[in-house]
């Protein structure tokens, strides 16, 4: 299977299945529209060819650290499918596409000092292992 490899920050990398990335682009940070009382890691929403779609940065959500500190800079955005939805995912810097066909279980990311909670297992590296984000555990994050 072939993964996005995305940075959320210097130490950070994570990698995304590439069959559910349907997009990359990117936007200023004025094109988002907040909305009050939401979680603390969806920056909002912003309008695409005509449809809403909800941001979700990554960094706040896996690790508690806001990827925003200059608000004057445009973002990163892979725009994905969970089942019948859309979401765009805020990550600081895109990488490489990388086909895997070996996949460590999760037992490894307490190396990373991560959370389990939002990952399927972990792609081998020689500097790091990279976990692998479960979509679907994202979409049960924001129902």
């Amino acid at each position: 299977m072939d993964y996005f490899i995305v940075e959320l920050s210097q130490q950070q990398k994570i990698a995304i299945p590439l069959n559910e990335v349907k997009e990359v682009m990117s936007i200023n940070y004025t094109d988002i529209c907040p909305i009050p009382g939401v979680k603390n890691s969806l920056l909002g929403i912003i309008s695409q060819r005509g449809s809403l779609l909800w941001l979700l940065d990554l960094s706040q959500l896996l690790h508690d650290f806001q990827l925003l500190t200059n608000k004057f800079h445009s973002l990163t955005i892979l725009v994905t499918k969970i089942e019948e939805n859309y979401i765009g995912l805020v990550v600081k810097k895109l990488g490489e596409i990388r086909q895997c066909l070996e996949i460590n279980d999760l037992t490894n990311l307490s190396d990373l000092n991560i959370s389990v909670n939002y990952y399927q297992g972990v792609i081998p590296d020689t500097k790091n292992s990279i976990p692998i984000l479960n979509l679907t555990k994202i979409k049960d994050y924001l129902t």
